[in-house]
């Protein structure tokens, strides 16, 4: 057995060398661990399955990647008046953003603490059209979905705030155009985002016309 991970033991390449000792490591520890105590392996074999569900970079894999049909929202006419619209996709409420030109799509609901969107007003900060969650006046990009912020160095009083990106926290969503319908297609980017969480039927604020 010894002579098995021997041979497993040696690496491929120097970018595989740290992730083949993560993953062969625990498996020989689980079967010494076997031998004097048994059942108590199982929890070292946990560890092992951790490293199995993660690429060659180190990253967790991303779960199955989504793929959702476009669904037809409104009229170009009417988004272009009223600059926003609200619908319901696929069972998820999204608020659609009419400005400047450009059609914006994103969860209704603020990563934050689910505020209301389509409430909110769109404001340009560091060159950069966001809507503001009418609730906390959290800014979210409406090209990305970031959430911005301003940050300052505490050791330099005289320094400027700065405006920081916290990341992707807002699900963005495709919006097209076709013979003046408004079409909306889903994300169907597998990563976790923040405002995924008030996207369920307990958050909705669209009322329903029945």
């Amino acid at each position: 057995m010894l002579k098995c991970f021997r041979n497993c033991l040696r690496p491929s390449s120097l970018r595989t060398l740290p992730l083949q000792y993560g993953i062969l490591f625990p498996q020989l520890l689980a079967c010494l661990v076997h031998l004097h105590f048994g059942h108590f392996s199982s929890a070292v074999i946990s560890v092992t399955s951790f490293y199995l569900s993660m690429n060659l970079d180190g990253s967790a894999q991303d779960p199955e990647k989504r793929e959702y049909s476009s669904v037809c929202v409104g009229r170009e006419d009417d988004i272009k008046k009223s600059e926003r619209m609200t619908a319901v996709v696929h069972d998820r409420e999204v608020v659609i953003f009419y400005h400047k030109g450009e059609y914006h799509a994103m969860d209704i609901r603020c990563y934050h603490s689910g505020g209301p969107l389509h409430l909110g007003d769109i404001e340009d900060f560091d060159g950069r059209p966001c809507i503001v969650c009418p609730w906390h006046k959290y800014k979210i990009t409406l090209a990305t979905g970031e959430g911005l912020y301003q940050s300052i160095n505490p050791k330099d009083p005289s320094a400027k705030p700065k405006w920081c990106s916290k990341g992707v926290k807002q699900r963005i969503h495709t919006v097209t155009v076709d013979n003046g319908n408004i079409y909306v297609t889903l994300s169907s980017e597998p990563f976790k985002c923040d405002s995924d969480f008030y996207a369920t039927g307990d958050f909705k604020v669209i009322k329903s016309s029945s």
